[in-house]
């Protein structure tokens, strides 16, 4: 989605210019914030990364002053020397006056960035206004492009499998779409999620295989490729019986490769494996998010009434707790036990989160924040079964967006 700066200081011209951009493609009011002055744009362009600027050239330099016929080639002069870090891609200047327009042609020496004559009276300006934003908008699509600070979407949902994990969550209801990454073949999916009047951009993507190197190598092209503030890893994962339930939902904290480590021989000539434990932890702040979703699972318990299929008679309880991922399907109760002994307080195995994490916290730029929230299908055990997987993939998108709420406002 496009964001936009747009710099204008007369009402009415500014509702004009407004009406004209809202008619370009997609773009709506959410897409655009308003300055009104030199000393407001510079402050709004420092705490945002945006897309455009659309800069009156016939500006006051402060609130209280007059309109000055070239006062907004100021915050163009400073985005070229000590603003630069925040200048936007485009930048499109525009003025109803023919002295500023004249002042303005010798500084917009740029091919991205134009000038164009407003008129109240002639239409001809909005033609190639709306023609440029097209064009801009075209080429701002994913892949976007990194400032260091600005993230520009809210949240990427990874999941290991298309079925059922995927499938679950495009399941829930939003306004799911496909998303298209240049240069890319994966299959994302977009949405807009709305809480307290507010609206979010979400992404969802699975891997192309489970285990640690495919959802590694999926999260780090959607984080390079949409920018997200949050990641959340979502589907289902192997408990520790009698330490869990099975439908029950995981928040991983912490996580680690229980593969990781050095084979050794012993003083009798044996083989044994010494674990190299480097654990991901999870951000305290969405720890206690998951904290309250952990002492009060009630809209969880209402969520899942709606399911049909297979369900275990238990209704799900949330816990946060250790996670080992690893490369191979466990299917052995004495395999289980072998990664217990790496850590006392382990709540369930799975073959990716570790990954997941760790793709995020070596991530460029603005860096996201990622959560891991898996549900039980099975035990690890010889009685390891899909009869339960599109029930804990539900659990898990659903208690995802029970917390997203307060995750994201």
């Amino acid at each position: 989605m496009i964001s936009i700066l747009l710099v204008e200081d007369d009402a009415h011209k500014r509702t004009v210019l407004a009406d004209a951009i809202y008619g370009a493609g997609e773009i709506s009011e959410e897409c655009v914030d308003i300055a009104v002055d030199v000393a407001d744009a510079k402050r709004k362009l420092e705490c945002k990364g945006y897309d455009l600027l659309l800069l009156d050239i016939h500006l006051p330099r402060r609130a209280d002053k007059e309109p000055d016929p070239g006062g907004g080639l100021e915050v163009l002069r400073w985005l070229k020397t000590r603003g630069k870090m925040h200048r936007p891609p485009y930048i499109i200047g525009t003025t109803v006056h023919g002295a500023s327009f004249e002042l303005a042609q010798s500084e917009f020496d740029n091919l991205i960035w134009t000038v164009i004559a407003f008129s109240f009276s002639d239409n001809a300006w909005k033609v190639k206004l709306r023609s440029t934003l097209m064009t801009i908008c075209d080429q701002i699509t994913p892949p976007y492009s990194s400032d260091g600070v600005t993230h520009k979407t809210d949240l990427v949902i990874v999941t290991a499998l298309e079925s059922p994990e995927l499938r679950a969550v495009l399941a829930f209801p939003l306004d799911w779409k496909p998303v298209k990454v240049r240069f890319d073949d994966a299959r994302y999916f977009g949405a807009t999620f709305s809480s307290e009047q507010k609206k979010y951009s979400i992404v969802a993507v699975a891997a192309s295989d489970k285990g640690l190197s495919g959802a590694a190598i999926i999260t780090t092209k959607a984080v390079q490729a949409f920018r997200p503030k949050y990641v959340a890893m979502v589907g289902i994962c192997a408990g520790v019986k009698e330490r869990i339930e099975m439908g029950d939902v995981i928040v991983a904290d912490p996580s680690w490769d229980w593969g990781s480590g050095k084979t050794k021989l012993g003083t009798d000539g044996s083989e044994f494996f010494h674990p190299a434990q480097y654990q991901m932890r999870l951000d305290e702040t969405l720890r206690s998010k998951a904290s309250a979703l952990r002492a009060d699972p009630s809209s969880l318990h209402a969520a899942v009434k709606d399911f049909e299929g297979a369900m275990p008679p238990n209704l799900p309880q949330v816990h946060i707790g250790a996670v080992a991922s690893g490369a191979a399907v466990l299917q052995s109760t004495e395999a289980v036990r072998r990664i217990l002994e790496h850590h006392k307080d382990l709540a369930a195995v799975d073959m990716e989160i570790y990954s997941v994490m760790y793709a995020c916290h070596v991530a460029g730029l603005p860096r996201p924040d990622c959560i891991a929230i898996k549900a039980v299908s099975d035990f690890g055990d010889s009685e390891k079964g899909d009869s339960y997987q599109s029930y804990a993939s539900f659990v898990a998108v659903e208690a995802l967006f029970a917390l997203l709420p307060s995750m994201l406002d």
